[in-house]
């Protein structure tokens, strides 16, 4: 079968992945003939999590949440920080969370630099630290951990989401982008970071001045404002000079095709390991009999 006219026993569950990566597919697809229209691909899923179990007085809990991330760079401007695929959707307050289940929110904050750069920065992903107060089970359905989210017209990739939990004795376990009955104890810190969005544009075309206010805001950190070929005095302010030389010194490294992927997938194959700590993923093989 297909993604489209699937055969039995294909797998059909997750279908919002499926959804918001055809998303990504449709619109490179008709921006090609009009790159001036095109989107960089961001978000393009509803990666959730599942945490369950009985507490202490022998109660059943269970949460279902879904998670934010950077919405593409566009041709009219930047993309969102921390939000979601669907526009109807909207966050669940962290005081809800923790006033209903049995947990508390160490941290929800943007990933500095996970937007991709560009003249229109690609919006960052978020990083939450569910520390758990009972013994459960997790479940997670996530996406973007191997490839990156392309950007476009100059602009870079987002950066790739990220799941693992802290042990109470310290060790850090990575999980897989989808994996479910993982055991948490009371005192686990699930880190649940999403990804960010491609940037839209040349980096270097930038305003000096924007990239200051990101960095200003907590968007974007010093080293990464020179991606954007702009360097930061020690106040904070633009340093005029250093960043009309590096900017001059980038000019010839800017990818001039339509669509950055970051590394081939021979690259991200072989620093898979490494980079995710993570195994790469499987070719898929096809019976000619059945496909």
């Amino acid at each position: 079968g297909s993604l489209l006219k699937p055969k039995f026993p294909a797998a059909l569950s997750c279908r919002t992945h499926a959804l918001g990566r055809i998303f990504d597919v449709l619109g490179a697809l008709l921006g090609q003939r009009a790159p001036e229209f095109l989107s960089a691909a961001g978000f393009s899923s509803s990666p959730h999590l599942m945490y369950s179990g009985y507490d202490k007085n022998d109660e059943w809990f269970q949460l279902f949440q879904i998670g934010f991330g950077g919405i593409p760079g566009r041709p009219f401007g930047d993309g969102t920080d921390g939000h979601s695929l669907w526009p109807g959707f909207t966050n669940v307050p962290n005081e809800f969370l923790e006033a209903y289940f049995p947990l508390r929110i160490e941290r929800y904050e943007s990933i500095a630099d996970s937007g991709g750069a560009g003249k229109f920065r690609g919006g960052n992903g978020i990083s939450i630290h569910y520390h758990f107060l009972e013994k459960g089970t997790i479940a997670i359905h996530d996406d973007r951990w191997f490839i990156y989210p392309w950007g476009v017209n100059g602009g870079t990739p987002g950066q790739r989401s990220h799941k693992s939990i802290i042990r109470t004795d310290g060790r850090e376990e990575v999980l897989p982008s989808k994996c479910d009955d993982i055991e948490v104890h009371e005192g686990d810190v699930l880190i649940y970071n999403t990804w960010g969005g491609g940037g839209w544009g040349n980096p270097l075309e930038r305003e000096a001045d924007l990239v200051a206010l990101d960095v200003k805001r907590g968007l974007v950190t010093a080293e990464g404002a020179k991606r954007y070929g702009v360097v930061l005095d020690a106040s904070g302010a633009v340093d005029q000079a250093a960043t009309e030389q590096l900017r001059a010194d980038m000019a010839d490294s800017i990818c001039t095709d339509v669509f950055n992927y970051g590394p081939d997938l021979e690259t991200l194959r072989k620093n898979c390991k490494a980079e995710t700590g993570l195994d790469a993923p499987v070719q898929p093989t096809w019976d000619k009999k059945t496909a």
